[in-house]
């Protein structure tokens, strides 16, 4: 309710560098074919009633260090796996950026990370997952899709992080979609934030999931690195350029 009583419309924006991401990146139109490919696979995924175990170490472990349990493919798919709108828009911001190194921190069923790398073909894409009975799912899809460059790394973010990292020299993109904890997510960006650069795209997905999640978001967006932060309520989007006054908005999606 907070949100939508602050949220404003594209009338509310006097920025307009940000006027014009607004509406044509994040309110944009789509083009399809890759889409239809992409949500097939989704599909495919949700009619897959097979059971496998799995292991959580964030916000689902509840509290433990690691939670194992048996979970159905199309369950995973439907709870972790962002909707096709959101999908759509993460296609749109990835094509907007134009990265050539894209960092993605939680990969579930791998449908997001699809897009990005439908937006971005030429792109370097690392993306991690803390359980590899679903990485391997994943990978399975990007096979499919013909996109077998992908890197999968799995294991605990908190552990494995710093290697990631020291696969690229600076990261244009990242998405943060996993664990979902405010310290953990604090701490990511922490150590994301010197391979970043003017003109890097950081987008945190799930900002009002808790007030954990929310607070986290605050924290970050007021980092003085950050010029520009947009909330989409779903969906948090960080960027890094000097050109432009510091600002936070609060937009309608």
């Amino acid at each position: 309710m907070r949100y939508l009583l602050r949220a404003s419309s594209k009338f509310g924006v006097h920025s307009p560098s940000v006027f014009e991401f607004y509406t044509k990146v994040i309110l944009g139109g789509d083009a399809g074919e890759a889409f239809r490919q992409i949500e097939t696979r989704r599909t495919s995924l949700l009619r897959q009633k097979s059971l496998i175990e799995t292991t959580d170490f964030g916000a689902a472990a509840a509290g433990y260090v690691y939670r194992t349990r048996f979970r159905r493919v199309n369950a995973i798919t439907r709870k972790s796996s962002m909707n096709p709108r959101l999908c759509r828009l993460l296609y749109r911001l990835v094509k907007h950026s134009g990265p050539a190194n894209i960092l993605e921190i939680g990969t579930a069923m791998g449908i997001s990370t699809l897009y990005m790398a439908a937006a971005a073909p030429g792109s370097r894409i690392v993306t991690m997952e803390g359980c590899a009975v679903i990485a391997e799912k994943a990978m399975e899809s990007f096979l499919k899709a013909g996109y077998g460059k992908i890197e999968v790394m799995t294991g605990n973010f908190d552990h494995h992080l710093g290697a990631a990292l020291e696969k690229f020299d600076r990261i244009d993109f990242v998405l943060i979609d996993g664990n979902h904890r405010k310290e953990p997510t604090i701490g990511y960006f922490m150590k994301i934030l010197p391979k970043l650069h003017e003109g890097s795209m950081v987008v945190i997905d799930d900002i009002h999931w808790s007030a954990g999640m929310l607070h986290a978001w605050n924290v970050i967006r007021n980092s003085e690195e950050v010029s520009v932060s947009i909330d989409l309520f779903r969906m948090g989007i960080l960027m890094f350029r000097n050109d432009i006054a510091r600002e936070n908005h609060i937009l309608r999606f």
